[in-house]
């Protein structure tokens, strides 16, 4: 038996493994954490499949090389999740299929005209809390504060009506996403 691959709860575990980390960095910037579950999750799934992948060559490599198909899943799992974040596929995708629910909110904001209490709704994919941005009480945009269980409040999309917003605003990072729309990061830094 030790020639024969990991089994299908061993794979789960990876499959599961990736779709938290695509979580993780599908905001405009990947939280820290996503690193976390890196080392804490996937590098010790990886060092047990090569480790029995060794045990299992040194015991009976022609075994192996009949069941190779079952070996594969892993390695493709990883391949597949590096090519996508190194993309940065889980935001693009997330986004994409968001920002039209997003900029109808974000109008509904800007059109309330409020600066106090944020207002909170689904929009699309993501969980966001809205607030009017102004400059000399004249409304230049909304920002939307992600608001995800299990992930702080620290990752924003900004959407400026009138070009690009204060750089300084957001010392901790601020990304242009596409026309009006601005990824930002804040205060935590992660």
């Amino acid at each position: 038996m030790i020639n024969k691959p990991p089994g299908w709860g061993y794979h789960a575990a990876a499959v599961i493994t990736t779709l938290v980390i695509a979580w993780w960095v599908s905001v405009p910037f990947s939280y820290a954490e996503s690193g976390v579950v890196v080392i804490f999750a996937l590098v010790p799934l990886v060092l047990y499949w090569a480790v029995r992948l060794i045990v299992a060559l040194i015991h009976d490599a022609t075994a192996v090389w009949r069941r190779i198909l079952g070996w594969l899943p892993l390695p493709l799992i990883v391949l597949v999740l590096w090519a996508a974040v190194d993309a940065d596929l889980p935001f693009k995708t997330r986004f994409a299929l968001s920002q039209s629910s997003m900029e109808r909110f974000a109008q509904d904001v800007l059109r309330g005209g409020t600066q106090g209490l944020p207002v909170c709704a689904g929009t699309g994919l993501f969980p966001v809390c809205g607030h009017v941005i102004a400059e000399e009480n004249e409304p230049t945009g909304v920002e939307l504060q992600i608001n995800e269980w299990l992930i702080g409040g620290s990752r924003c999309f900004v959407w400026a009506s009138h070009g690009q917003p204060r750089a300084d605003d957001y010392e901790y990072g601020l990304r242009h996403l596409t026309g009006s729309w601005w990824g930002c990061r804040g205060w935590d830094g992660w």
